[in-house]
């Protein structure tokens, strides 16, 4: 895991290679502090987009800091938030980016509205928090969810960390 992140790149748009025409491009999430990425080993396989907890379940305590599964508000090693999955596992053992905090596609569950604060739902997903609830907010959403089931939307991720 990074132990800083200090640059910070304000500008909005890029040059292409090419400056001929002097057209530009909008500078994406990816660009310095506006998204951070940690690489995890995968403890299962984790789909794009779905929500992934630490795996409180390894007993070795270096472990649990290294190694991510689906995230489940419903299980008990699988609800310490870490981010949203940006690239996928498709086993055990592999490596995967994770957001952890900025801007990013995350699996949003049904009846999410545009500026919902955002918790830990089931099956990697997140869900619009209640004041009952008794999981962090974790994230806010940018797009809705109306679509009757899960579906990946954008989402700005707070660090936990």
């Amino acid at each position: 895991m990074a132990t800083q992140n200090i640059i910070q790149y304000l500008e909005t748009t890029q040059y292409y290679a090419d400056q001929r025409d002097g057209s530009t491009v909008a500078v994406g999430p990816a660009a310095m502090n506006r998204r951070q990425v940690e690489t995890y080993i995968a403890s299962e396989a984790i789909a794009v987009g779905e929500a992934v907890s630490l795996d409180l379940s390894k007993t070795a305590e270096g472990d649990i800091m290294i190694h991510v599964k689906v995230a489940d508000n419903a299980t008990a090693s699988a609800v310490a938030f870490a981010g949203f999955a940006l690239t996928a596992a498709t086993a055990a053992g592999e490596t995967l980016d994770v957001c952890i905090a900025g801007v990013c596609e995350g699996l949003l569950a049904n009846g999410v509205a545009a500026g919902d604060c955002l918790r830990l739902d089931t099956a990697g997903s997140v869900d619009v928090y209640g004041n009952t609830d008794v999981f962090p907010i974790v994230a806010y959403a940018v797009d809705a969810n109306s679509s009757g089931s899960a579906a990946n939307g954008t989402v700005v991720v707070i660090k936990q960390m």
